[in-house]
């Protein structure tokens, strides 16, 4: 029959599982403070390896077979397992390397060796010391030894197979505590397995069950943010929330901010809202997100208000929106001081249906259009290719193309440069949560299936940083092994940043220069390159290394631009990157000892929850660091013992001769926050959205915009763990 299979095939089958299962088996079952001692005997190969595996996943590091040693016989006599950082590359010079391969290797000597008779292993010589730092336990399931898909995870596959779903993408196969670090195999699946769960999430009142999902979310995770504003019926208008890795995510990566409110949750017509940030491997992540019941100046207000607030007041320094008057309004008003910047893919969207006769043109749209949104390097290029479209299509008088030229320095890439968008202004990195919200199983979603699915596709988010954190230890290999900035990079930088770096270092062979001329220790050079039109000018200053281009790459991305690298390079002096152009958000360590102190000063007289944002940030930051591994968990507990018997002593000694506490150095509780138990919140009438699709979101907003909720007041529901 056509299931049957070659008995070879089927016998190598069956020895894998057994394997697979035998590995899981000294995985489960190594005691916990087991280590190997010299003259340890183990009854086979397998034992041995598949225990030193289990010890290696427990310390966070990976292992290799080793050489073997045969008598005369060709019977095994000694056998060695080695750490997978062994030894160092050798590649022989005259092949080329690939740089996207990364060397971990750095000649650590941690091994194991037995001497074998009749296959009984005895551990002969042991080396437990590391020369390099272990993974922390959130990346041990990507070690290659110790990879296993269990037998219910491989049915799954199958069964998935055989349907023909192909992508597995959004579907999360997480056990227990929903890691998927415990499925022993990296994070991969397809959405919508089960796609009638979702509609048997919410029972009863929407919002109020909203409300009791978010308070049951912030006994497990006291860090979570929320803020609810309804009106004077105790209906629901508004709602934001973010988890505390999102507060994290912020601190390291809040510099540049996107809000795309491109979408519609179809049961109450809200607007969604994420807020978007680019993290240290050039990827989307989420800060947090909304659900707005109209687009109103004041609902977007209150939005970023909100948003400020959860995020400590700190204001980002770039915040990419849709081209949308109310959404301007509100943040000339919010964020005064940050820069704010147009997505260039919702203008192409807003084209289609503001100019449908001229963008449906291939001539109009391609040659003008499009060259407009991302083509144009310089203002004059801009201008000119403005003109003539002008000329040719007879557009000058067109009044919505008319208002985007105006606008034309919140999205235009030659009027934005110098302001810091880390190189997302032509490519509108937001478009990636198209993929987060198209995925919604059914038009019927009720609020907390949405809020649900936004919670997984967050968990999925995290796990691809978890596997591009893994990707980036070590260094590249490179082609250019012996230049100093580049090596320097490669350490640096994460995986991808690197690449776009190791770019333009290439790119800079290219440049050559035009003139050159010296102001004391400040060098101008003016550079040129065969077969592009224009020239750059850089600025050195060989006393501090300091360095600027015309071109504003590193300004506008954060990672120096091939003019600035040629002159670096060119001079002796420079021996690495100035330490002024490598932003630590593009670094490996962009996510440690982040704390950011520019709140003011807790006073005795502060808020509870002052005192409580305050110290939370603090506390989390030493839990990113503890997390590390057993060691550093242990140093973190110690401390925090001790911590508590010094507050708990201090508080003793507050007591009065009567034993009555000084109320003066409390705070009374009744004002950490309001009252949500209290608070009842009412369904609105449930409407039909308009342009709503099978996926369950909107891709365009009404045309009509909704009037403000009337009688709205200011009250909003706020979390007791907010920042």
């Amino acid at each position: 029959m056509g299931d049957n299979m070659e008995p070879e095939n089927a016998s190598k089958e069956i020895a894998e599982e057994d394997d697979d299962a035998h590995l899981r088996h000294s995985i489960h079952n190594l005691p916990k403070n087991f280590e190997f001692k010299v003259g340890m005997v183990f009854s086979s190969e397998l034992e041995a390896y598949h225990t030193y595996v289990a010890y290696a996943l427990r310390k966070g590091f990976g292992i290799r077979k080793g050489n073997k040693v045969r008598n005369s016989k060709g019977e095994i006599t000694r056998r060695t397992f080695l750490c997978n950082c062994e030894g160092f590359s050798c590649t022989p010079p005259y092949q080329q390397k690939k740089m996207e391969r990364t060397e971990i290797r750095c000649g650590c000597q941690a091994h194991i060796k037995f001497k074998v008779e009749n296959g009984v292993h005895e551990i002969i010589e042991y080396k437990p010391e590391h020369n390099h730092a272990f993974l922390p336990e959130n990346q041990r399931h990507l070690i290659r030894c110790g990879r296993i898909v269990s037998d219910p995870s491989k049915g799954v596959l199958a069964d998935m197979a055989k349907a023909g779903i192909v992508n597995f993408r959004s579907f999360n196969l997480e056990n227990e505590d929903g890691a998927s670090r415990n499925l022993g195999f990296s994070l991969r699946g397809s959405h919508n397995f089960l796609p009638t769960q979702s509609s048997s999430i919410a029972r009863g009142e929407d919002w109020q069950n909203l409300l009791n999902h978010f308070m049951c979310m912030q006994m497990q995770n006291p860090m979570l943010f929320y803020a609810v504003q309804v009106d004077q019926d105790g209906k629901l208008t508004n709602l934001f929330w973010r988890d505390s890795l999102s507060k994290f995510d912020y601190d390291c990566f809040g510099d540049v901010v996107m809000l795309d409110t491109t979408y519609h949750v179809s049961k109450y017509n809200m607007i969604c809202a994420p807020f978007l940030g680019v993290n240290h491997h050039w990827k989307n992540t989420l800060f947090g997100c909304a659900l707005l019941l109209d687009e109103t100046v004041n609902s977007f207000i209150w939005l970023f208000e909100t948003f400020l607030e959860a995020m400590g007041n700190r204001a980002p320094r770039t915040i990419f929106t849709d081209q949308d008057q109310a959404i301007e309004k509100a943040v000339e008003k919010v964020f005064p001081n940050a820069q704010h910047c147009v997505c260039t893919s919702q203008i192409a969207k807003n084209a289609a249906k503001k100019i449908p006769n001229l963008y449906e043109k291939p001539e109009f749209r391609d040659r003008y259009f499009s060259k407009l949104l991302y083509g144009c390097e310089t203002e004059s290029v801009f201008e000119s290719t403005w003109k003539e479209m002008e000329e040719e299509w007879g557009t000058k008088d067109n009044s919505w193309l008319s208002r985007l030229y105006e606008s034309r320095n919140k999205w235009s890439v030659a009027f934005g440069r110098g302001i810091f968008s880390c190189g997302i202004r032509s490519t509108q990195r937001s478009e990636g949560t198209n993929d987060i919200f198209r995925l919604m199983p059914a038009n019927s979603m009720d609020l907390i299936g949405f809020v649900h699915h936004y919670e997984q596709q967050l968990k999925y988010i995290r796990e691809i940083e978890v596997r591009d954190d893994h990707s980036s230890r070590g260094k590249p290999e490179l082609v250019v092994s012996n230049n100093a900035i580049l090596t320097h990079a490669a350490v640096a930088y994460t995986r991808t940043i690197f690449s776009k770096f190791y770019e333009e270092f290439l790119q800079s062979m290219s440049e050559r220069v035009l003139d050159c001329s010296c102001d004391g220790a400040v060098s101008e050079y003016t550079l040129v390159c065969h077969g592009i039109q224009g020239k750059n000018v850089v600025k050195f200053d060989s006393v501090n290394f300091s360095v600027s281009c015309g071109c504003k790459l590193f300004e506008s991305n954060g990672w120096l631009c091939r003019h600035a690298l040629y002159v670096l390079n060119g001079n002796i002096k420079v021996t690495k990157i100035p330490s002024a152009y490598v932003l630590k958000r593009w670094t490996k360590g962009a996510k440690d000892c982040i704390v950011h102190d520019d709140s003011p000063q807790v006073s005795p007289c502060s808020s509870k929850i002052s005192c409580y944002s305050t110290l939370m940030r603090k506390a989390f930051a030493v839990m990113s660091l503890a997390a590390e591994d057993e060691d550093t968990v242990r140093i973190a507990m110690q401390n925090l013992d001790k911590m508590v018997e010094e507050i708990l002593r201090h508080k003793s000694n507050l007591l009065t001769k009567d034993g009555e506490v000084n109320s003066d150095r409390f705070v009374n509780a009744n004002e950490v926050s309001y009252s949500i138990s209290e608070t009842s919140i009412t369904d609105h009438p449930r409407r039909k959205a308009k342009g709503v699709t099978g996926d369950g979101v909107e891709s365009k907003l009404e045309k009509k915009r909704k009037k403000s909720s009337k009688g709205a007041t200011s009250t909003a529901i706020q979390s007791r763990g907010d920042w």
